[in-house]
């Protein structure tokens, strides 16, 4: 009896969640650099670069439709490949990590003090890791090997 796999996601899909989580995660790193390694001193303490509120503020925007994005991930391409048992470790890992993310980012837009803090501090070590379980997840999958 041969394998059933199942179709890959659609092109227009695969295509909006790969340009809305990469441009998310290009804005997200290229915010962290500004604001580590490109503040400038003043009399008041650090000064935040220029672009870090515009570079924040399209990451916001993006983050819109990823959330979006992640619905609908999550109605379309996870119910339907749930039975199949493919790469389900690795999806369920990704998800969460997403769901983390947009709970962490709501959590720095709502909070003040100690709770934006710490949401800031997770979203950002996660938020650079994201990268990783992406490519775990979208690594071809190659059936296991019959040998004789």
């Amino acid at each position: 009896m041969a394998a059933v796999f199942p179709q890959r996601m659609s092109l227009a899909l695969r295509s909006a969640v790969i340009v809305a989580f990469g441009a998310l995660w290009l804005t997200g790193c290229l915010w962290l650099v500004l604001h580590y390694f490109f503040s400038q001193p003043s009399d008041f303490g650090p000064l935040e670069n220029p672009w870090s509120p515009v570079i924040l503020r399209i990451h916001g925007w993006i983050a819109v439709s990823g959330v979006f994005l992640l619905g609908w991930v999550t109605a379309r391409h996870v119910s339907d490949r749930w039975p199949q048992m493919v790469k389900r470790t690795s999806g369920i890992s990704m998800a969460t990590v997403a769901v983390i993310l947009a709970l962490t980012g709501y959590a720095l837009y709502y909070t003040t003090d100690r709770l934006h803090d710490s949401a800031g501090v997770a979203h950002e070590i996660i938020g650079v890791a994201a990268f990783l379980f992406a490519l775990t997840h979208w690594r071809r999958y190659r059936p296991p090997s019959k040998r004789r």
